[in-house]
């Protein structure tokens, strides 16, 4: 049977950090917090992540082009805290995100659009705000302009070019390719 991914000529993909276990068990606890506090649709704990850059639909051909700029990003690893719970009422979603964002993250996110406009790759080009959904239909008058709470420390030593496909549950993701921070040995990508 043919693999319906490989048929289709465009990708939805995005670049981001994605949590270790133990990371991830601490992100799905505080969701599973905010959802209580303000009902709405709890992201489910395997696709929690910090996007960097979204690029959309992509043509699958271009997908070797990502992988190259990506590649050749050169930045350092860091640690950031996340602390501060909020919610967008333009599109109700509750978010956790850091108080104070590290300088790194933002160099990071720099270099790779760098490489991708290099590379002629359209992207979504927005002010960075760094945030982790949590709830999606959240009753946003439920959560005070903000909350701080205990911070998660995410060491954040590689990023991932995800791919992005429909499920009957959700999003449903698919890691195309992983790239190091800071000396950390780089895991093959897949195309």
């Amino acid at each position: 049977m043919p693999d319906r991914q490989a048929l289709t000529p465009k990708a939805r993909v995005f670049f981001a950090l994605w949590p270790d276990t133990g990371e991830r068990a601490a992100l799905a606890e505080v969701s599973r917090r905010v959802q209580h506090r303000c009902a709405g649709r709890l992201t489910r704990a395997e696709t929690l992540h910090l996007t960097l850059v979204f690029l959309g639909d992509i043509a699958r051909s271009r997908l070797p082009d990502l992988i190259q700029a990506a590649g050749d990003v050169q930045a350092r690893g860091f640690v950031i805290d996340f602390d501060r719970i909020a919610c967008w009422r333009h599109n109700h979603v509750a978010y956790l995100g850091p108080r104070h964002a590290p300088a790194a993250l933002f160099d990071l996110v720099a270099r790779l659009e760098h490489g991708l406009n290099a590379a002629g790759v359209a992207f979504d080009k927005r002010s960075y705000s760094p945030h982790i959904t949590l709830v999606r239909r959240a009753d946003c008058a439920a959560v005070p302009e903000e909350i701080l709470v205990q911070p998660i420390s995410w060491k954040a030593g590689e990023f991932v070019l995800v791919e992005s496909m429909l499920a009957p549950s959700g999003a449903a993701y698919s890691t195309l390719g992983r790239f190091a921070l800071e000396g950390n040995e780089v895991r093959s990508p897949r195309v």
